[in-house]
């Protein structure tokens, strides 16, 4: 195949994009759709190349994974090799296993497969994540390995057939993009099944030949300008990631196919792709991507008040000039066969490759080499309560006495206040009937899009079975709830029990959760809703293990309350409803003064995430702030203000203090209008 300039050019407009975007500039909503363009490139490239050797007879496997070796791996492993002495400077032990993982996951062709399992592509927290990008090469190199296979299958077929079947392949993969998004989005994304379709139409323009087709000039330069429409397009108005990729993507993909066929040399989009500069960043456009997500990760670690658009427009900077360097020293050496030989590269690659693993398999085993830093990981510790085996276990093993008399139901919000409980009285008899995410609400589970399709059945039979529970121990006088509700009103469905799949709402939620109360009342317990802490969405707890590290402030921690009231809005409103009939316990008043809330207390971390009170931080609250006696106190008397005296039935909002809950200042207010109580610590 020859030298086509303009498909480096493409490369280019394939790359800025994607650093743009993950730069945060808000104006090209869609950059990362130029990751399709790269595997549509990929795909016509790649298949050209075997395609014309099959036919010619000189194709060879081991040749073809020379060729790989030489143009991808060198540069990762440099990247990787110089990302792991900043990963040890500037992670926390928790962030460095996660890094940990996905170096070896990296090398060993398994990224993609490795944040499937961890996150959502598009979530704030995969900003700190140096090797995320690594995901789409690990994407390429599995395609690397069926690909061959099946074109040397199919080299005794017609050239017709042989596209027939690639062909047939791709709409497949496309179509599993139909159903897989609304399994798992997560796998839509990453693996390689429902994106085999993007390389395989590039594929399919190589397979036929279309490229080399003779057409008239003004047909050429209408299909390539409308290709190039498609992607700039497609950049600029890309928003809906939950079904990425799928219908939204197919603009992107066919304009890249479009201009791999006729945006030849001749043609203004031709000769526009392949002017010097642009073609100068195709070349480096590898090395490039590569650069860009450690550089920016990094970038974000070490600055506690985050990177500015003039930051990033530095970072960039030097993203080009790291790209510039690796592309002239790492990548061009590599490729040189006279300067290294075949056995040369893989031994080359195989012994530097096995550095990496088993450095990332080290900074795993070691919980991010947390003995080095005991402090540190110990400010994020999770609070498991009663034990990490206690998750969706309904059973004595997990109670402090075979007659508990205060038992906590919910999610791993009603977890984490097990330790807090067990500090401020040592001899509580409790049990914990706590299952993570799902919350204490009768008859209704969220449907998680990462979560087996059976997964929302179980939690509404776990609930029936603590009910079950319940009335099987007489002992049990109070019932601690807890849930911070998101899992159900940030996702489009819930099952609901009896309805089967309903659409998330403020009033299903409101009304599933008034229901066990009131369930738990009739059967004479004593029940008493605790509220998530407030928080803005943002993970305070390693925003101060961070300050912690690097030997900041933690005070920008901190959520300011507007936020909280705005990220909150919805759970908030639920509560307010409960609130009118039940006790609900609230830390917003010992938490949050002077507009903001605070991460600390006395010196202590409270957080281990986003939300969860962290096991030093349960425990300091618990015994501050006396849970045992408060919960109690609260389930029984409730905290309605019109009085002074008890309420029956107990209900009303109690803002917790270091003494004993406070009634709310307007018992007829929204709980928004209610968390502007002054501080317990200004009282």
């Amino acid at each position: 195949m020859h030298y086509r300039p303009e498909i480096d050019g493409l490369r280019a407009v394939a790359v800025i994009p994607v650093l743009l975007f993950h730069a945060g500039f808000g104006f090209i909503s869609g950059g990362f759709a130029g990751v399709d363009v790269f595997f549509v490139i990929s795909g016509f490239l790649i298949t050209s190349l075997i395609h014309q050797e099959i036919r010619s007879g000189a194709f060879s496997i081991v040749a073809f994974y020379e060729r790989r070796a030489r143009r991808l791996a060198p540069a990762l492993l440099f990247v990787c090799t110089v990302s792991i002495p900043f990963a040890l400077m500037w992670m926390l032990p928790k962030e460095l296993n996660e890094f940990g993982k996905s170096l070896y996951a990296a090398n060993l062709f398994a990224a993609n497969f490795f944040f499937w399992d961890q996150t959502n592509y598009f979530t704030p927290d995969t900003d700190l994540m140096p090797l995320l990008h690594t995901w789409s090469l690990a994407v390429e190199e599995q395609f690397y390995i069926v690909f061959p296979l099946l074109l040397l299958s199919l080299r005794r077929l017609s050239e017709a057939t042989g596209l027939r079947v690639v062909v047939a392949a791709t709409v497949l993969s496309f179509g599993a993009t139909q159903l897989v998004a609304r399994i798992d989005p997560a796998a839509n994304f990453y693996l390689l099944p429902s994106r085999f379709w993007e390389l395989g139409l590039g594929a399919a323009v190589a397979l036929s030949g279309v490229a080399n087709r003779e057409f008239s000039r003004f047909v050429r330069e209408c299909f390539a300008w409308g290709g190039l429409f498609l992607i700039a397009a497609s950049y600029l108005s890309i928003t809906d990631t939950h079904h990425y990729p799928g219908w939204a993507t197919v603009p992107v993909v066919a304009g890249t196919a479009l201009v791999l066929a006729f945006a030849r040399g001749d043609t203004l989009i031709g000769r526009c792709l392949s002017a010097r500069p642009l073609v100068a960043i195709g070349l480096c456009s590898y090395s490039l991507y590569l650069w860009h997500q450690p550089v920016f990760a990094f970038a974000r670690l070490r600055t506690s008040d985050g990177v500015t658009p003039a930051g990033y427009a530095g970072l960039i900077v030097l993203c080009f000039g790291l790209a510039y360097l690796s592309w002239r020293y790492v990548e061009g050496p590599f490729r040189n066969r006279a300067r290294l030989g075949r056995k040369a590269i893989f031994a080359t690659v195989a012994a530097v490759g096995s550095i990496t693993v088993a450095t990332g398999l080290v900074l795993d085993g070691s919980d991010g080499l947390a003995s080095r830093n005991v402090d540190l990981a110990r400010l994020t510790k999770p609070s498991v309560g009663l034990g990490k085996d206690c998750n969706a276990v309904i059973d004595l093993k997990c109670s402090t006495s075979s007659e508990p008399v205060i038992a906590v139901w919910g999610d791993s919000f009603a977890r984490h206040l097990v330790d807090g409980i067990l500090a401020s009285e040592p001899d509580a008899r409790l049990v914990q009937l706590t299952n993570n995410n799902c919350g204490p609400l009768a008859g209704l589970a969220p449907i998680k899009a990462k979560f087996e399709p059976a997964w929302p059945q179980e939690c509404i039979e776990h609930n029936k079975e603590v009910q079950r529970f319940l009335l099987a121990h007489k002992s049990i006088r109070y019932v601690v709830l807890s849930s911070p509700l998101s899992q159900y009103l940030e996702e489009e469905t819930m099952l609901l029990d009896g309805k089967g799949v309903v659409p998330s709402g403020t009033r299903t939620v409101t009304g599933s959760y008034r229901a066990s109360l009131a369930w738990l009342r009739q059967n004479g317990f004593w029940p008493v809703v605790v509220a998530p802490p407030p928080q803005d969405g943002r993970d305070t707890g390693l925003c101060v293990a961070r300050a912690r590290l690097l030997g900041t402030s933690a005070g920008d921690c901190g959520a300011p309350l507007a936020n909280v009231q705005s990220h909150d809005r919805d759970v908030l409103s639920v509560l307010a409803d409960i609130a009118g009939d039940y006790p609900v316990v609230s830390f917003t008043g010992y938490l949050c003064g002077a507009g903001r809330c605070r991460t600390e207390d006395r010196g202590v971390a409270l957080f281990e995430d986003h939300g969860h009170f962290s096991d030093e931080g349960s425990r300091r609250l618990g015994a501050a702030l006396r849970f045992y006696q408060a919960f109690a106190e609260a389930a029984e008397h409730g905290c309605a203000a019109e009085s002074g005296e008890h309420q029956a039935p107990a209900r009303g909002l109690c803002n917790l203090t270091d003494n004993a809950p406070q009634a709310s200042a307007d018992a007829s207010g929204t709980l928004p209008a209610r968390i502007n109580t002054r501080s317990a610590r200004a009282e």
